[in-house]
């Protein structure tokens, strides 16, 4: 018993944020997100890590229905984990799905994936590879993405104590199948940061200036507050 639980390490980064559209963009006012990912057994340097993520998006505010939540999209990682210097590199396995919620009607769109992740507290960077196979259905349903490279980059400037200015920079680029299309996305936000050892909050505007990844998500040209923790 000893033995075993000297490999438990349950230790987890988090993150939760709400964002309202400063206008009605399409179907869409705001949306919700949580999610992390816990990182349960050690040996050494490497282990066994898993995560989620649940995002929620939500349709027009009409009278006296707010926040009526119209999609629902979900990230499922399950892998192993190396621990360097300054951050966690992860290999996943990914799930991801999307779907309108409450409507039978409607079927899903959902990606199978090989994800290869580096994140540090204000460096983020990963490769996707999309597993498809017409054979096989389960594999992927919807948006053709083949190779998917993402990015994030937190900027500040300390203001007093434990505040400052931020931007955050965040860039996907998505290969399809055939590699002959490539889509992306570019999202800006920028704030004040109040910032400890075991995380952070913040608090600002955010803006997509190009937003083209092939899906109902996409959200371009679309000003919108937002309030954000994560945890550490």
């Amino acid at each position: 018993m000893l033995l075993l639980t000297a490999f438990v390490y349950m230790h987890h980064e988090a993150w939760a944020s709400f964002s309202k559209f400063s206008y009605r963009y399409r179907d869409k006012s705001a949306l919700a997100d949580i999610g992390g990912y816990m990182r349960a057994f050690r040996w050494g340097r490497y282990g066994l890590a898993f995560g989620g993520d649940f995002v929620v998006w939500f349709g027009y505010d009409v009278g006296p229905i707010q926040l009526d939540p119209i999609y629902a999209d979900y990230y499922a990682w399950l892998g192993g984990f190396r621990e360097f210097a300054k951050g966690v590199g992860y290999l996943f396995l990914e799930h991801t799905c999307f779907h309108y919620i409450d409507r039978l009607d409607t079927l899903p769109l959902y990606w199978n994936a090989f994800r290869l992740l580096y994140r540090e507290r204000d460096v983020e960077v990963s490769l996707t590879q999309y597993l498809y196979d017409p054979r096989y259905k389960f594999l992927s349903q919807g948006a053709d993405w083949g190779t998917a490279f993402s990015a994030f980059r937190r900027f500040r400037r300390p203001l007093k104590g434990d505040m400052a200015a931020f931007l955050d920079v965040s860039l996907t680029v998505a290969a399809a199948r055939d590699y002959r299309r490539v889509r992306g996305s570019l999202k800006l936000e920028g704030g004040v940061e109040f910032r400890s050892k075991e995380g952070d909050l913040t608090a600002g505007l955010g803006y997509r200036p190009y937003d083209k990844m092939g899906t109902i998500r996409d959200a371009e040209g679309v000003p919108y507050v937002f309030l954000r923790a994560r945890g550490f």
